[in-house]
């Protein structure tokens, strides 16, 4: 038989507690039970302590299946839990605020699923909460962690690209393109989803600010395309307000401008986050579909009639986030993003490390909504908006 040459006394054991049956919960606890194997150098290993869901039969069964050692059908009970020390809440939008501030408030570290809140105002509450309590609280923005995007934002830091001038961001989807689905088909469109600029658009705010830098002002235009979506379900209130498209113009700190878009009807796109920066030296590229690949053009001067992009494959050893992975050419995707944002976490609570500047925390979260609310804000007055932060 096999044996272990990891000593089990120098094992930092990290208890999970997660709120929530759905997707996003499928996908942290996938994350959550990854770590160990791929990171065992690092002596993390998470215990899958209780799983919550306001559903009974659901959670138990659900709790059984991901391997949980217990099961809790209320939220306030999870956030006081003795057991725990990780609160993930990876329920919907609204449903984020009040349980996260419970469990900061029991002193548990929190993990919360983007967006942060569903109102500047919520998200400023979080913030607080966050800043004042002992725990660590990160805000899941999980694409920082896609090897290419790291590297993109190391070759900025290095002055690779000289002074950044402008970028354009997108992330298209064609949830609801389709005008005949009633809402609670459209993920989107329905309660309780706060629509495609939070739900995806918050992603592509939060790569602008990761790579580029704070957001000055914006002009923006925020609409609803399908207002009147036949309603099939008693939960789905009869109004659609949530947004389906969003465009526009940013202006940064730095002097740079921008892009941006998000959409739920993009009819042909799935998952199409991307980007381009150009600055004074060079440019970037990436996208979601493609994410091994991040296409650079470096070092450029004068008329060079070979100045072009050139596709670098991230899958090197040294290269960022890949090294406990596979050998090159061997491609990381979606689910590897998470493992890596997760094991960051538990890693930064075990050996109490800071979550910054590569983790985005409940700030980054905060600052996020602050420029969501000023897009908004645009839209509805059509006046460019200074981000009040």
């Amino acid at each position: 038989m096999a044996t272990s040459n990891v000593s089990t006394d120098a094992l930092r054991e990290v208890r999970i507690g997660l709120l929530g049956c759905g997707f996003m919960g499928k996908c942290h606890t996938n994350a959550y039970k990854t770590i160990p194997y791929i990171y065992s150098a690092s002596r993390v290993v998470p215990r899958l302590i209780v799983l919550c869901d306001k559903q009974p039969q659901l959670v138990e069964r659900e709790a059984a299946r991901y391997g949980y050692e217990s099961s809790l059908t209320d939220w306030k009970e999870l956030a006081a839990d003795p057991r725990i020390q990780v609160f993930d809440n990876c329920t919907p939008d609204p449903l984020h605020p009040e349980p996260c501030i419970a469990a900061l408030k029991h002193g548990k570290h929190v993990i919360c699923e983007k967006p942060m809140a569903v109102s500047f105002e919520s998200a400023r509450r979080m913030r607080d909460a966050a800043a004042a309590a002992s725990g660590k609280a990160m805000c899941t923005f999980n694409y920082r962690f896609m090897p290419a995007v790291r590297l993109a934002k190391d070759l900025i830091a290095e002055g690779r690209i000289g002074a950044i001038y402008q970028a354009r961001v997108h992330y298209l989807q064609m949830a609801g393109h389709d005008p005949s689905w009633p809402p609670e088909k459209v993920w989107a469109s329905a309660w309780p989803h706060s629509g495609g600029l939070q739900g995806i658009g918050s992603h592509a705010i939060d790569q602008c600010r990761f790579l580029i830098g704070e957001i000055a002002s914006v002009s923006a235009l925020v609409r609803t395309f399908n207002e009147n979506r036949a309603i099939t379900s008693v939960d789905c209130p009869p109004e659609i307000t949530a947004d389906e498209g969003t465009a526009a113009v940013l202006e940064f700190q730095n002097g740079a401008i921008g892009v941006l878009e998000s959409s739920v009807v993009a009819t042909g796109r799935k998952n199409y986050l991307a980007w381009e920066i150009n600055g004074s030296h060079g440019s970037l590229r990436w996208d979601l579909e493609h994410p091994n690949s991040l296409f650079a053009c470096l070092g450029g001067t004068g008329n060079d009639r070979l100045l072009g992009f050139t596709e670098i494959s991230v899958t090197e050893s040294d290269h960022p986030y890949v090294g406990p992975w596979w050998p090159q050419g061997h491609n990381l995707g979606w689910e590897h993003c998470h493992i890596i944002e997760k094991f960051h976490f538990l890693d930064s609570v075990a050996h109490d490390k800071p979550l910054s500047p590569y983790t985005a925390t409940f700030e980054d979260g905060y600052r996020v909504a602050a420029v969501i609310d000023a897009m908004r804000t645009a839209s509805r007055t059509g006046r460019r908006m200074q981000v009040q932060y």
